[in-house]
């Protein structure tokens, strides 16, 4: 009786979820890494003295050893600025750009991003570069201090994480940022949501809910037709 006991408590032990919070989150960006594609809708939602509200849904291609990275992304963001729409592609090493600050010619849907082109190519290339970094896989558990973190609750594919936030005084607050991860039955992360607070004192809410991993469909080319040169489209300045 006492060796099935024995054998009991070490299975027990062994099929338990592990302690490390970090090894979880570490483990989790080493399954994305190794999946190089998925269909991603994510949402940031910023509530304060400047609210803010950023929505992306596409399919991104990417690679962590050096490759090149393709996308179809739309996006949907208001702020104190404004509402700017775009859906941005990339195809090998072309991108291509709807965008609602852009005014195309007549029968065209794109245009094309030759750096050297237009003056507008530059600026507009920044701000979907800064873009990517709200919806990469890669920023999913961003905003959290790998030496607070603690995990708080698991229930089955459910964790929830607690740990410092944004940086006061050169330091963490504990306990400031929520995190909870969904994760499918091959370990893959389908849903992550992140309550945290601002370098200004706002609230930033994310949620980021991932499917097709490696399988997402490939990104393919815009017909050439409906792609306008950069120097032939009006660039809105704001």
């Amino acid at each position: 009786m006492r060796l099935v006991l024995s054998l009991l408590l070490v299975l027990t032990a062994c099929s338990a979820a592990p302690a490390d919070p970090v090894a979880l989150i570490d483990g989790w960006r080493e399954v994305m890494r190794k999946q190089k594609s998925v269909r991603l809708d994510v949402r940031t939602e910023v509530d304060g003295k400047h609210p803010r509200t950023e929505a992306y849904a596409g399919v991104l291609h990417f690679s962590w050893m050096g490759g090149t990275p393709q996308w179809d992304v739309t996006a949907h963001v208001e702020n104190r600025y404004g509402t700017t729409d775009y859906r941005s592609m990339r195809v090998h090493d072309d991108e291509y750009l709807s965008h609602s600050d852009l005014t195309l010619p007549p029968g065209k849907e794109f245009s094309s991003m030759e750096l050297n082109d237009a003056l507008w190519v530059g600026t507009l290339s920044v701000e979907l570069s800064l873009a990517q970094r709200e919806y990469s896989p890669s920023g999913a558990f961003s905003e959290i201090d790998r030496k607070t973190v603690r995990l708080v609750e698991h229930d089955g594919d459910r964790y929830v994480f607690a740990a410092g936030g944004v940086p006061h005084s050169g330091g963490f607050t504990d306990g400031d940022v929520r995190l909870v991860v969904e994760v499918d039955d091959e370990n893959r992360p389908v849903r992550v949501e992140r309550s945290a607070p601002t370098v200004d004192e706002q609230t930033e809410r994310f949620t980021a809910v991932y499917s097709q991993w490696g399988t997402a469909p490939d990104v393919l080319r815009p017909p050439q037709e409906v792609v306008a040169k950069p120097k032939d489209v009006a660039a809105q300045r704001r």
